[in-house]
């Protein structure tokens, strides 16, 4: 059970070290500066430090993590994401996805909510912008979701998982909601660059 959970939680690590990160992202670290009009979420002078279980042996030097016990996520230094239009035609689908967050909360049991009651909400601070778009999930009584399940171990404790797509670039707030534990954190958003033959 213990190599188990040591197995699950490097491979969720793993996972996350990328949870911001798709594969319409370059390398990392960005090189882009963000603008002082962008209030991006900093790395906080007092840390939250998840409980031990949910936490690897080794956190990424480029990673943090905000929130409380009621709902957190991982922050990868600098808070930068790349963006790229949707092909004319596509403008309303949600891929290919700005970025997948993982969400986390003390409680939550895959087992029993495999679908999670998790929102997630976004708007741009810096002007004008059509809404975020979440990649949808349907539960099994047809009622819609924005969030799927992480299988952290069998004992039940899992992460919530979205996908997201920013519609333009920009400084822009994304907020979680969990029956309201709310966390919102602000990141910056820049086209990506073409690539050069």
């Amino acid at each position: 059970m213990t190599v188990l959970r040591i197995v699950l939680v490097a491979a969720l690590a793993a996972l996350s070290a990328s949870g911001q990160c798709t594969s319409a992202q370059p390398s990392w670290p960005p090189t882009e500066s963000v603008p002082t009009s962008c209030p991006v979420t900093p790395r906080p002078a007092r840390p939250f430090i998840p409980p031990a279980d949910y936490r690897p042996a080794e956190m990424p030097a480029h990673l943090f993590w905000i929130g409380t016990n009621e709902l957190w996520t991982e922050i990868r230094e600098p808070m930068v994401w790349y963006w790229a239009p949707h092909q004319p035609g596509h403008e309303q689908e949600v891929q290919p996805l700005t970025a997948k967050i993982f969400w986390y909360r003390v409680g939550y049991d895959w087992r029993v909510e495999p679908l999670p009651k998790l929102t997630i909400t976004g708007r741009r601070i810096d002007g004008p912008a059509p809404p975020l778009m979440v990649m949808p999930r349907s539960r099994p009584n047809g009622a819609p979701a924005q969030a799927t399940n992480v299988i952290l171990d069998d004992s039940g404790r899992g992460a919530m998982l979205t996908g997201i797509y920013v519609p333009t670039p920009g400084c822009w707030e994304i907020t979680g909601d969990y029956e309201g534990d709310k966390l919102s954190f602000v990141v910056w958003v820049v086209p990506i660059e073409p690539s050069k033959p």
